[in-house]
C-alpha cells in the first residue's frame, strides 16, 4: 500500500473516531461498521475538525438539530443510514486535505462556490451520494492536474 493510502486511509479513520491501531483498512470492513452503527463520538471528532455548526452537520447527515442534540445526550450509536452518511462526508473530507494539502485548506475550498461545479459549493452537495461523488471526481482531476 502506498504511503499516501496509508495517510489517507488514518485520516479517515481518525475523522470517524477510529484509533490509529484500529484503522479500518478495507472498504468492507467500513461496510460492516457502518450497518453496526458509527459511535455518535465519531460526529463531534467531524463536526470540530471540520468546524460545522449543528445546523450544517444537522443537514449533510439528514436529520433535524433537535435529533442531533439529542443523540448527542444520550451518545446511541447512529442508524446505518446516518452512519453512511457521515462517513460519505468524512470520506470527502479527508479526500480534501490530501489533494489540497492540509485541513484549512480543503474546507475553504469545500465552502466556496466552484465554477467546474456550476458554481456550486462542494459541502452543499454532499446531501447525496451523486453530489459527493461530483465533489470526489473533481478533487481527483485537481489531484491529477486536470481541473477546468
Amino acid at each position: 500500500m502506498s504511503e499516501r493510502k496509508r495517510t489517507y486511509g488514518r485520516r479517515l479513520s481518525t475523522l470517524l473516531g477510529e484509533r490509529p491501531k484500529h484503522e479500518v483498512r478495507e472498504a468492507g470492513r467500513w461496510h460492516e461498521r457502518i450497518l453496526e452503527g458509527l459511535d455518535f463520538s465519531a460526529v463531534d471528532n467531524i463536526k470540530q475538525h471540520a468546524a460545522l455548526t449543528d445546523g450544517e452537520l444537522a443537514r449533510l447527515l439528514g436529520i433535524g438539530e433537535a435529533t442531533l442534540r439529542r443523540a448527542r445526550a444520550a451518545r446511541t450509536k447512529l442508524d446505518p443510514a446516518t452512519s453512511d452518511r457521515l462517513y460519505r462526508l468524512s470520506k470527502v473530507v479527508a479526500v480534501a486535505e490530501e489533494v489540497l494539502e492540509g485541513a484549512n485548506n480543503a474546507m475553504q475550498w469545500l465552502r466556496r462556490g466552484q465554477p467546474a461545479l456550476g458554481g456550486a459549493v462542494p459541502l452543499d452537495l454532499l446531501v447525496t451520494q451523486a453530489g459527493a461523488d461530483e465533489v470526489e471526481t473533481l478533487l481527483r482531476r485537481i489531484d491529477f492536474g486536470v481541473y477546468t
